[in-house]
């Protein structure tokens, strides 16, 4: 095997790297857009999120035990 064929061998495989990347390339460039609109969408809705857990607050929870002592209700 002779320096020409090896060269040949790797421009080939070197030409066929980069059609398979052109050929994916348009889904890539989608896949990137989508995670942009996302992200870009998640921060536009964050003051709403935000707005929306401070008034549905929970009321404190009763943490009063006695209950457990008084064995007089059961």
């Amino acid at each position: 095997m002779d320096t020409g064929t090896i060269l040949g061998y790797t421009f080939g495989y070197f030409a066929a790297a980069a059609g398979i990347f052109l050929l994916y390339l348009p889904d890539i460039i989608l896949f990137l857009a989508l995670l942009v609109v996302a992200g870009v969408l998640q921060l536009l809705l964050l003051p709403f999120s935000i707005l929306i857990k401070k008034l549905h607050r929970r009321p404190p929870a009763d943490v009063d035990a006695s209950w457990l002592l008084d064995r007089s209700r059961r």
